[in-house]
């Protein structure tokens, strides 16, 4: 491995946006910084992608806890029929001759704890439900710094994988950088 080629390849990593868009545009025959500028490409794809995704999320559930507490019913309601409609499944498959009263009975109780389910997310609603949107939002900050974290430890592997001429993924982030790697050479 050439030293030039090293060193290309560390100044992708450190060149954080610049170098490896100017590696991938103009030093396509190099695989080897082709390789680590598609690397780098994919950190920077994960520190825009991870903080817009928590943003989006977290503001959207804040905003619906908010204005639309009753959707927190439809989780509910769905994992309480899902009994009945495996029940109504098995029925089906193995004819039982009863069937039609046990998914009777299992419909009316998922039926009674999902009214009921309704009945408190209605008493609860002007309550806690708009304190839960920006509970979720700062706990989800959490996942924010994790994904940082990775990243600076992914940049400093990526980092040394190009000066000890290494093709090795970065961790974490690695695979985006491999898929576009191999989209690029095929």
């Amino acid at each position: 491995m050439q030293r030039s080629n090293r060193f290309l390849a560390a100044l992708s990593y450190l060149l954080v946006l610049i170098g490896p868009l100017i590696f991938i545009l103009f030093r396509r025959k190099d695989t080897f910084t082709l390789y680590h500028a598609c690397q780098s490409l994919a950190l920077v794809a994960g520190l825009v992608v991870v903080p817009l995704l928590w943003l989006a999320l977290g503001w959207a559930f804040a905003f619906l806890s908010v204005e639309f507490p009753i959707l927190y019913w439809v989780p509910i309601a769905i994992a309480l029929f899902v009994p009945v409609f495996r029940r109504r499944q098995r029925a089906a498959r193995y004819k039982d001759r009863w069937s039609w009263l046990t998914i009777s009975i299992a419909a009316l109780v998922a039926l009674a704890l999902t009214y009921g389910s309704y009945l408190v997310i209605n008493w609860l609603a002007p309550i806690f439900l708009p304190l839960g949107g920006p509970l979720l939002l700062m706990a989800g900050f959490s996942i924010v710094i994790a994904a940082a974290i990775a990243l600076v430890v992914a940049w400093l592997a990526g980092l040394f994988n190009a000066i000890t001429a290494q093709l090795r993924p970065v961790p974490v982030y690695g695979g985006w950088g491999v898929r576009l790697f191999s989209r690029l050479t095929a």
